[in-house]
């Protein structure tokens, strides 16, 4: 990566993956975190970072935190719905084996 443009890739997936997070756009984010790895690993391999792109990169890992852990809430809420629909139908089929006596 040339030495300016590190920073444009963090700031870049910064802005998109906040944008994704405040649609709640799960499937997107996901995509989002492919491009974080793989630009993260690029960044690994760059013998040192400026302050600048350092600190892009934290704001990006305290975002991604707070992503991550929303996605969490959001599979917890979607677990209990499911269970609720779980309960509703096993119910359905008890009312329902009940009407065949």
């Amino acid at each position: 990566m040339p030495p300016d443009s590190e920073l444009r890739a963090l700031n870049a997936l910064h802005e998109q993956l906040a944008d994704a997070f405040a649609k709640a756009q799960w499937e997107r984010i996901g995509e989002i975190d492919g491009r974080i790895r793989a630009c993260l690993e690029l960044l690994a391999k760059l013998p040192q970072l400026s302050d600048e792109v350092q600190a892009a990169r934290l704001r990006l890992k305290q975002l991604h935190n707070e992503v991550r852990i929303a996605g969490a809430e959001e599979c917890e809420r979607l677990r209990v719905v499911l269970l609720r629909h779980l309960e509703y139908a096993e119910g359905r089929n008890a009312y329902m084996s009940v009407d065949q006596f």
